[in-house]
Protein backbone atom coordinates (compact mmCIF):
# COMPACT_ATOMS: atom_id res chain seq x y z
CA UNK A 1 0.00 0.00 0.00
CA UNK A 2 1.29 3.56 -1.07
CA UNK A 3 0.12 6.47 0.61
CA UNK A 4 0.03 10.42 -1.60
CA UNK A 5 -0.70 13.28 -0.79
CA UNK A 6 -1.62 15.66 -3.61
CA UNK A 7 -2.53 19.18 -4.02
CA UNK A 8 -2.58 22.45 -6.23
CA UNK A 9 -2.57 26.19 -6.78
CA UNK A 10 -1.18 26.96 -3.46
CA UNK A 11 -1.12 30.94 -5.16
CA UNK A 12 1.29 31.93 -2.35
CA UNK A 13 -1.39 31.61 0.56
CA UNK A 14 1.23 30.44 3.05
CA UNK A 15 -1.15 30.17 6.14
CA UNK A 16 -3.63 28.20 3.66
CA UNK A 17 0.48 25.78 3.22
CA UNK A 18 0.72 25.45 6.45
CA UNK A 19 -2.61 24.47 7.66
CA UNK A 20 -2.01 21.44 4.98
CA UNK A 21 1.40 20.91 5.92
CA UNK A 22 0.43 20.54 10.02
CA UNK A 23 -2.58 17.79 8.98
CA UNK A 24 -0.10 15.90 7.16
CA UNK A 25 2.69 16.06 9.36
CA UNK A 26 1.40 12.91 11.19
CA UNK A 27 -0.03 11.02 8.08
CA UNK A 28 2.77 9.19 7.49
CA UNK A 29 2.65 9.56 3.50
CA UNK A 30 4.93 8.26 0.90
CA UNK A 31 4.88 11.37 -1.48
CA UNK A 32 3.47 14.42 -1.85
CA UNK A 33 2.94 16.10 -5.04
CA UNK A 34 2.28 19.67 -5.75
CA UNK A 35 0.50 20.10 -9.22
CA UNK A 36 1.76 23.66 -10.05
CA UNK A 37 1.08 27.44 -9.53
CA UNK A 38 2.81 27.91 -6.21
CA UNK A 39 3.23 31.83 -6.56
CA UNK A 40 1.55 34.55 -8.06
CA UNK A 41 -2.06 36.35 -6.75
CA UNK A 42 -1.44 35.93 -3.24
CA UNK A 43 0.83 38.18 -0.46
CA UNK A 44 3.70 35.54 0.85
CA UNK A 45 5.55 34.02 -2.57
CA UNK A 46 8.60 33.68 -1.37
CA UNK A 47 7.44 32.10 2.47
CA UNK A 48 5.56 29.97 0.24
CA UNK A 49 8.10 28.54 -1.67
CA UNK A 50 10.42 28.22 1.13
CA UNK A 51 7.60 26.15 3.28
CA UNK A 52 6.86 24.42 -0.03
CA UNK A 53 9.85 22.87 -0.54
CA UNK A 54 10.49 21.83 3.04
CA UNK A 55 7.37 19.60 2.85
CA UNK A 56 8.94 16.42 3.33
CA UNK A 57 9.16 13.61 0.47
CA UNK A 58 7.15 16.70 -1.99
CA UNK A 59 7.53 16.66 -5.96
CA UNK A 60 6.53 20.03 -7.16
CA UNK A 61 5.70 20.03 -10.38
CA UNK A 62 5.57 23.63 -12.77
CA UNK A 63 2.62 25.71 -13.04
CA UNK A 64 1.68 28.52 -15.38
CA UNK A 65 2.47 31.23 -12.84
CA UNK A 66 5.63 29.39 -12.06
CA UNK A 67 6.67 28.99 -15.72
CA UNK A 68 6.37 32.91 -16.28
CA UNK A 69 8.79 33.55 -13.01
CA UNK A 70 11.42 31.01 -14.34
CA UNK A 71 10.89 32.23 -18.02
CA UNK A 72 9.33 35.60 -18.47
CA UNK A 73 5.85 36.55 -19.10
CA UNK A 74 3.87 35.49 -22.51
CA UNK A 75 5.47 37.25 -25.96
CA UNK A 76 4.38 39.28 -27.36
CA UNK A 77 2.07 41.02 -24.37
CA UNK A 78 -1.41 39.05 -24.44
CA UNK A 79 -4.51 41.36 -24.38
CA UNK A 80 -5.01 39.60 -20.69
CA UNK A 81 -1.80 41.32 -19.08
CA UNK A 82 -3.15 44.74 -18.14
CA UNK A 83 -0.75 47.28 -16.82
CA UNK A 84 -2.25 46.51 -13.38
CA UNK A 85 -1.77 42.70 -14.08
CA UNK A 86 1.82 43.46 -14.83
CA UNK A 87 2.37 45.60 -11.35
CA UNK A 88 1.33 42.37 -9.72
CA UNK A 89 3.80 40.00 -11.61
CA UNK A 90 6.43 42.66 -10.95
CA UNK A 91 5.65 42.49 -7.41
CA UNK A 92 6.06 39.16 -7.03
CA UNK A 93 8.68 38.30 -8.24
CA UNK A 94 10.54 41.18 -6.32
CA UNK A 95 9.70 39.22 -2.99
CA UNK A 96 11.50 36.26 -4.55
CA UNK A 97 15.26 35.03 -3.32
CA UNK A 98 17.37 33.75 -6.49
CA UNK A 99 18.22 31.05 -4.70
CA UNK A 100 14.45 29.59 -4.67
CA UNK A 101 14.26 30.49 -8.52
CA UNK A 102 17.38 28.53 -9.10
CA UNK A 103 15.49 25.33 -7.44
CA UNK A 104 12.24 26.45 -9.53
CA UNK A 105 13.38 25.64 -12.49
CA UNK A 106 14.43 22.36 -12.30
CA UNK A 107 11.14 21.74 -11.40
CA UNK A 108 9.33 19.68 -14.49
CA UNK A 109 5.98 20.31 -16.15
CA UNK A 110 5.34 16.76 -15.95
CA UNK A 111 6.03 13.60 -13.36
CA UNK A 112 4.99 10.08 -14.67
CA UNK A 113 5.27 7.20 -11.40
CA UNK A 114 3.69 3.87 -11.28
CA UNK A 115 2.50 3.02 -7.66
CA UNK A 116 1.50 -0.51 -6.79
CA UNK A 117 1.11 -1.14 -10.25
CA UNK A 118 -1.23 1.97 -11.26
CA UNK A 119 0.70 4.05 -13.57
CA UNK A 120 0.07 7.80 -12.70
CA UNK A 121 0.96 10.88 -14.17
CA UNK A 122 1.42 14.72 -12.06
CA UNK A 123 1.10 17.78 -14.24
CA UNK A 124 -0.23 21.13 -13.90
CA UNK A 125 -2.77 21.02 -17.46
CA UNK A 126 -2.79 20.23 -20.86
CA UNK A 127 0.78 21.18 -22.48
CA UNK A 128 2.15 21.69 -25.65
CA UNK A 129 3.70 20.00 -28.23
CA UNK A 130 6.78 20.66 -27.30
CA UNK A 131 5.77 19.49 -23.61
CA UNK A 132 7.32 23.43 -22.04
CA UNK A 133 3.91 25.62 -21.96
CA UNK A 134 0.91 25.50 -20.42
CA UNK A 135 -2.20 25.69 -22.21
CA UNK A 136 -4.25 28.99 -20.52
CA UNK A 137 -7.79 28.34 -21.56
CA UNK A 138 -9.95 26.21 -19.97
CA UNK A 139 -12.37 24.25 -21.73
CA UNK A 140 -15.39 22.85 -20.70
CA UNK A 141 -15.71 19.93 -20.14
CA UNK A 142 -11.75 20.02 -19.64
CA UNK A 143 -11.47 16.63 -21.02
CA UNK A 144 -11.37 18.35 -24.43
CA UNK A 145 -7.66 19.71 -23.42
CA UNK A 146 -6.41 16.86 -20.62
CA UNK A 147 -7.02 14.50 -23.26
CA UNK A 148 -4.19 16.01 -25.64
CA UNK A 149 -2.06 14.95 -23.00
CA UNK A 150 -1.83 11.23 -24.30
CA UNK A 151 1.10 11.59 -26.02
CA UNK A 152 3.09 12.93 -23.63
CA UNK A 153 2.31 9.95 -20.95
CA UNK A 154 1.05 6.67 -20.57
CA UNK A 155 -0.75 6.67 -16.90
CA UNK A 156 -4.09 5.15 -16.50
CA UNK A 157 -4.48 8.64 -13.78
CA UNK A 158 -3.34 11.63 -14.04
CA UNK A 159 -3.53 14.28 -11.18
CA UNK A 160 -3.76 17.79 -11.99
CA UNK A 161 -4.76 21.86 -11.60
CA UNK A 162 -4.79 24.76 -12.89
CA UNK A 163 -8.53 25.02 -13.11
CA UNK A 164 -9.53 25.95 -8.99
CA UNK A 165 -12.53 23.82 -8.95
CA UNK A 166 -12.53 20.25 -7.65
CA UNK A 167 -13.47 17.37 -10.18
CA UNK A 168 -12.95 13.91 -10.93
CA UNK A 169 -13.75 12.77 -14.37
CA UNK A 170 -13.04 10.60 -17.26
CA UNK A 171 -11.76 11.31 -20.23
CA UNK A 172 -8.85 8.63 -22.47
CA UNK A 173 -8.45 8.15 -18.84
CA UNK A 174 -9.49 9.20 -15.13
CA UNK A 175 -8.07 13.18 -13.92
CA UNK A 176 -8.07 14.05 -10.91
CA UNK A 177 -8.05 17.66 -9.86
CA UNK A 178 -8.25 18.04 -5.60
CA UNK A 179 -9.17 21.62 -6.09
CA UNK A 180 -6.90 24.99 -5.53
CA UNK A 181 -5.24 25.13 -2.02
CA UNK A 182 -5.05 28.88 -1.99
CA UNK A 183 -8.13 29.92 -3.72
CA UNK A 184 -11.46 29.43 -1.96
CA UNK A 185 -14.31 31.06 -1.08
CA UNK A 186 -13.79 30.22 2.30
CA UNK A 187 -10.56 29.65 4.58
CA UNK A 188 -10.37 26.12 3.89
CA UNK A 189 -6.99 24.59 1.83
CA UNK A 190 -8.41 21.76 0.04
CA UNK A 191 -5.86 18.34 -0.93
CA UNK A 192 -6.71 14.78 -1.28
CA UNK A 193 -4.90 11.66 0.12
CA UNK A 194 -4.85 8.59 -2.36
CA UNK A 195 -4.23 5.27 -1.16
CA UNK A 196 -2.54 2.68 -3.71
CA UNK A 197 -3.46 -0.55 -3.14
CA UNK A 198 -2.86 -3.64 -5.54
CA UNK A 199 -3.80 -1.54 -9.02
CA UNK A 200 -6.73 0.28 -7.48
CA UNK A 201 -6.70 3.60 -6.02
CA UNK A 202 -9.08 5.75 -3.09
CA UNK A 203 -9.23 9.50 -3.21
CA UNK A 204 -9.97 10.81 0.04
CA UNK A 205 -10.54 14.61 -0.59
CA UNK A 206 -9.81 17.04 2.79
CA UNK A 207 -9.81 20.37 3.57
CA UNK A 208 -7.71 22.07 6.11
CA UNK A 209 -8.93 25.25 7.99
CA UNK A 210 -6.60 28.40 8.36
CA UNK A 211 -6.92 31.96 10.04
CA UNK A 212 -8.03 34.49 7.86
CA UNK A 213 -7.67 37.52 8.81
CA UNK A 214 -3.37 36.92 8.47
CA UNK A 215 -3.65 36.18 4.85
CA UNK A 216 -5.98 39.14 4.64
CA UNK A 217 -3.74 41.86 6.51
CA UNK A 218 -0.57 40.28 4.73
CA UNK A 219 -2.49 41.65 0.89
CA UNK A 220 -3.58 45.09 2.77
CA UNK A 221 -0.37 44.98 4.54
CA UNK A 222 2.03 44.80 1.74
CA UNK A 223 -0.30 46.63 -1.30
CA UNK A 224 -0.53 43.87 -3.25
CA UNK A 225 -1.06 45.26 -6.71
CA UNK A 226 -4.35 44.16 -7.61
CA UNK A 227 -5.69 42.94 -4.71
CA UNK A 228 -9.04 43.76 -5.07
CA UNK A 229 -9.95 42.19 -8.19
CA UNK A 230 -7.84 39.14 -6.56
CA UNK A 231 -10.75 39.21 -3.45
CA UNK A 232 -13.56 39.08 -5.48
CA UNK A 233 -12.19 36.83 -8.53
CA UNK A 234 -10.64 33.99 -5.94
CA UNK A 235 -11.72 34.77 -2.83
CA UNK A 236 -15.16 34.87 -3.10
CA UNK A 237 -15.45 38.19 -1.92
CA UNK A 238 -15.26 36.79 1.60
CA UNK A 239 -13.69 39.99 2.67
CA UNK A 240 -16.22 42.22 2.05
CA UNK A 241 -17.41 43.15 6.17
CA UNK A 242 -13.49 44.25 6.59
CA UNK A 243 -13.26 46.59 4.00
CA UNK A 244 -17.12 48.04 4.89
Amino acid sequence: MIKVIVFSDIHANLPALKAMAKEIKHEGYDAAFHTGDAIGMGPFPSETLDALLNIPKIHPIMGNHDAWFINGLPKPRPHWLTDEELKHYRWTYSQIDLKLKNLMAQWPYLAEHEFEGLKTAFVHYTLTKCGKNISLIINDPITKDMDKLTGHHSALLVFHGHSHHASDIKGKVRYINPGSLGCYHKPAARYLVATFNKGKVYIEHREAKYDDTILYNAFEKRKVPKREFIYSAFFGDRWKNQKA
